[in-house]
């Protein structure tokens, strides 16, 4: 008989190094039971997953295992526009030595949109050379006065309306170009959550 043979026949190690490893192995197994056990303290139920032994809802209606969404709030969303308006357009827009036109985020109250009636302009009243004091010429400078800043005024709106309606209409092709991506991508999605439902069964 060989003293290989010897040695593995009576479960004696050939070398000092395979008894060490012989030891490492058996210490390094673990009982079924325990391991068990031990799977049982580190698997947390999570709340917001669904197990297979839950009872089905009595109302028939599916049950939805995912948290809610955070709201979005439509005005933090920013939608990527090539819109670049002309300097001397912002500049006409803007109140003089005030803050510079920004036609992405001013907005109009609903009296500022309304369409103006058309005024006519009220006959002029002839008067006499004689009837020209100083209390006539005082009114005449204070309604042209008047009349140059209602003027101002209404030319500086209608400028930031057309400013700003420039840049709506490119953030609208912009929406739509998005929505329109956005519809494929749902197509899609439905058309692979179909398929899935018809071989294995709703989710």
């Amino acid at each position: 008989m060989d003293l290989d043979e010897f040695l593995l026949e009576n479960g004696i190690p050939a070398s000092p190094s395979q008894l060490e490893l012989n030891q490492s192995v058996e210490n390094s197994l673990v009982p079924v039971v325990e391991l068990e056990k031990n799977e049982r303290v580190s698997t947390p139920s999570s709340p917001a997953m669904c197990t297979a032994t839950e009872d089905p809802p009595k109302d028939g209606s599916k049950e939805v295992c995912r948290e809610a969404a955070n709201p979005i709030d439509p005005e933090q969303i920013e939608v990527s526009v090539n819109f670049i308006p002309d300097p001397v357009d912002l500049i006409l827009s803007s109140v003089p030595g005030g803050v510079l036109f920004d036609p992405r985020k001013h907005k109009f109250s609903e009296d500022d949109l309304k369409p103006q009636p058309m005024i006519k302009k009220a006959k002029k009243i002839f008067v006499p050379e004689d009837a020209k004091d100083d209390k006539y010429w005082s009114r005449r400078r204070k309604n042209n006065v008047a009349a140059k800043r209602s003027r101002e005024a209404r030319r500086l709106k209608e400028n930031q309306i057309t400013v700003r309606a420039a840049f709506l209409e490119k953030e609208n092709f912009a929406l739509r170009t998005e929505v329109a991506e956005l519809r494929k991508d749902v197509g899609r999605c439905k058309s692979i959550i179909s398929k899935y439902e018809a071989k294995y069964g709703p989710l």
